[in-house]
């Protein structure tokens, strides 16, 4: 549709150009633009019609609205006399705004029974002037379909599994934002590449949020159809035997706010092994619209897994004597599996495999699969570049407490963990995969990596050991302060340095935020891996210029790979924190890191780098209450606090002829606790909303007042350290203490 209004836009343009005239008006500039029909408030089915004004206006006299396609079509870019008199509406030009609109109530209600109506406008000039009829469409139902079922698979021998999370549905085209529309099921269809195989008996069992679903909601040889606003189940009427669909109904919203309740799990059963299937699933929502089909071919494996061994060999730390890691990496060599061609095996399977000498009957195992516990679930290791099938060819021997390489006869497998950090614990799966697709038993082990070159080091739980420099460690919070399993943020600093200080430690100073940072010579308090791009990586892993406060906010969502080499976690985002420094006049409240936040125009990577500070200001009236003495310089008019002799007075100004006044309020953090006063400018008082206006500078705070108003003379406007009242709920911080003998 695009590029055919394209196509007739330039055409309009280049007939017009052939004109003579010297002064040519363009059809594109007698034709309206910005049409919409939309849903108002003022009843339950009330529309409204709107347009702006085309560019030219002179000699326009009407505009010709038509509905539905009977008269105009929704291609047609030209009307004829006979067209303008079958029109639905007419309306005067009435010459004023930019605009006009058209109330559509009365007309569209023979149309409602419809999910849409087409709808064309024309502007009419005297003469033989003509623009071009502009479309769009109402919408009365839901015509917006579900969106697309992605799913995985995985598969044994007779059996294949299809997983995949509910697809959101937009239930009111008018409120784009609700997306939890009921989703009326599921039309899925299995076909047997083998024509000769007989699936129409195939075992169906499907479960959601891990809970099986009961058989009465599968409805084999069904199929679904829109009727009217709604959706029926019709007969299937196909009767390949290789050939089976059917409808899963569900019936349910997406539930935004359980995400595991979306879960869904369909077993096909009693396969036969090594056979591919093509799988095409369609999601139909409650109004009958339904998904774009998603489609893919899913094979069966052979009878006889492959053999795991079970046994992790690493070079070791020598202080601790735990797994070694080098710079965040963790090497992992695990004996090779293999694929037996016949069951039994006389293969013995320990924590290494016994072949026997001379025996043959089995093959190499295609590859590994290796994951990572997360919480409650398995996770793909994290990697920077693409797992390729011969990753896993190469072999390595056990010599002299060493791994060497030797491809030709080496019975290990290697692979490299990064973004590990000092003392982790960690809970791999490791399963090997042979050609068919068949996974052996899952082989799972818990493995506590060393500290590292600080392991002498004690620190409080969930602290960290960090080097300032040659000589001096310090212990460092991993992740922002938790307090009653919740971040603590939307705090003063001052309440952050005393809830430091009411457990035995302090608040990190700038020095060790930065020590933290910068450690291994980071520019962001990263791992910076090979193929490191900054932007991707703070957007992906730290949260930086998200918008994502619900991960920001939650501990289980945090991701592990954001993290410095010593182990401090989400330095440079998700939130803010407060850290102490000392300047000439003193302590020195300052933020460091970024946030979840997105600032318009600004590049998130330079917002995140380590020596980045920020002190929150905030602008407000300077003021004087005393008697002012101005001196003419010159034209210019110079405003002084105290008498200049080298300059001519002009005039003397007395308190009584200040015209500014001063609000004074005492503010208290959210506790009641006092933490002074501050004042505002009344006359931005009364523009910006009264007390909105406090509601927005002194979030969060307490205010009583004013407490007192003075006359003054505002002499312009002055930045200042907001710090004692700022609160953000993007704003935490982070405890620091000396290590303990």
């Amino acid at each position: 549709m695009r590029s055919k209004l394209l196509t007739i836009f330039i055409f309009l343009l280049l007939s017009a150009c052939s004109n003579d005239n010297t002064n040519p008006t363009y059809p594109f500039e007698r034709t309206v633009s910005a049409v919409s029909a939309t849903k108002t408030k003022a009843c339950k089915d009330c529309y409204i019609l709107r347009w702006l004004h085309p560019i030219e206006k002179k000699d326009l006299q009407n505009y010709y609205i038509w509905l539905d396609t009977t008269v105009v079509n929704d291609s047609v870019y030209s009307v004829s006399q006979a067209q303008i008199s079958e029109a639905s509406a007419s309306v005067a030009y009435n010459g004023k705004g930019e605009g006009d609109s058209l109330d559509l109530t009365s007309l569209v209600g023979k149309f409602l029974n419809r999910d849409s109506l087409h709808i064309a406008i024309w502007a009419k000039y005297a003469g033989n002037e003509k623009g071009a009829v502009q479309h769009t469409y109402v919408h009365f139902g839901d015509d917006v379909p579900p969106s697309i079922v992605n799913f995985s698979d995985s598969a044994a021998s007779k059996s294949i599994w299809i997983n995949w999370t509910r697809p959101t549905d937009q239930k009111e085209f008018y409120s784009p934002e609700e997306i939890s529309g009921p989703i009326a099921g599921y039309d899925i269809s299995i076909e047997a590449i083998d024509k000769n195989e007989n699936i129409r008996n195939a075992t169906l069992r499907a479960s959601l949020s891990e809970q099986l679903v009961n058989s009465s909601d599968i409805k084999r040889s069904y199929k679904f159809k829109k009727e009217g606003r709604g959706v029926v189940l019709e007969i299937d009427n196909n009767q390949s035997q290789n050939f089976l669909r059917f409808v899963l109904l569900d019936g349910k919203g997406f539930a935004s706010d359980d995400i595991q309740a979306n879960s869904w799990k369909m077993e096909i059963s009693d396969l036969k092994p090594e056979q591919h299937y093509k799988v095409i699933i369609v999601a139909y929502d409650s109004a009958g619209n339904q998904s774009k089909p998603e489609n893919r071919i899913v094979s069966t494996t052979d009878t006889i897994p492959p053999l795991i061994a079970n046994k992790f060999w690493f070079y070791k730390d020598s202080g601790d004597g735990l797994p070694r890691l080098d710079s965040n990496r963790l090497v992992l060599f695990w004996p090779r599996s293999v694929d037996p061609l016949e069951s039994p095996t006389p293969i013995q399977l320990d924590s290494t495999l016994r072949i026997p000498q001379g025996y043959q009957k089995y093959k190499e195992v295609r590859k590994y699969l290796i994951e990572q516990k997360n919480g409650e679930n398995w996770e793909s290791i994290v990697r920077d570049f693409v797992v390729l099938e011969d990753y896993y060819k190469a072999r390595y021997r056990l010599e002299n407490n060493s791994m060497k390489l030797d491809t030709a006869s080496g019975g290990f497998i290697s692979d490299t963990l990064r973004w590990v950090l000092p003392g982790d614990t960690i809970t791999l799966r490791i399963r090997a995969v042979d050609n068919s697709g068949y996974y052996s038993k899952a082989w799972i082990e818990t493995i506590v990596v060393s500290k590292g070159e600080l392991w002498k080091y004690k620190c409080p739980q969930n602290f960290v050991p960090v080097k300032m420099d040659s000589s001096s460690v310090f212990c460092m919070e991993k992740l922002q302060h938790i307090s009653r399993d919740k971040f603590e943020k939307n705090v003063l600093y001052e309440k952050a340095k005393k809830e430091c200080e009411s457990l035995s430690f302090r608040l990190c100073t700038e020095l060790e935020w930065n020590a933290a940072c910068t450690a291994g010579g980071s520019r962001y308090g990263v791992i910076e891996e090979r193929n490191f791009s900054p932007d991707r990586f703070l957007y992906g892993y730290c949260g930086v210029g998200t918008g994502d406060s619900v991960s920001a906010n939650s501990i289980a969502k945090r991701n592990r790979i954001c993290a410095s080499r010593n182990g401090v976690r989400d330095l440079p985002g998700q939130l803010q924190e407060w850290v102490t420094s000392k300047g000439d006049s003193g302590e020195v409240p300052l933020l460091k890191g970024s946030s979840y936040v997105i600032f318009e125009g600004a590049s998130r990577v330079e917002l995140a780098q380590c020596k980045n500070r920020f002190t929150p200001t905030r602008i407000r009236p300077k003021y004087t209450t005393d008697t002012v003495y101005l001196y003419r310089s010159g034209s210019r008019i110079d405003t002084l606090l105290s008498r200049d002799t080298l300059r001519t007075l002009h005039d003397i100004l007395p308190p009584s002829k200040f015209e500014g006044t001063i609000l004074i309020y005492s503010l208290a953090d959210s506790a009641g606790n006092s933490l002074g006063t501050d004042y505002v400018d009344q006359e931005d008082y009364n523009k910006r909303g009264g007390d909105k206006y406090l509601d927005v500078i002194w979030q969060g705070l307490k205010y009583e007042g004013p407490i007192e108003k003075r006359q003054a003379l505002i002499l312009g406007k002055e930045s200042i350290n907001a710090s004692k009242f700022f609160l953000d709920p993007t704003v935490g911080f982070r405890c620091c203490t000396d290590i303990k003998p």
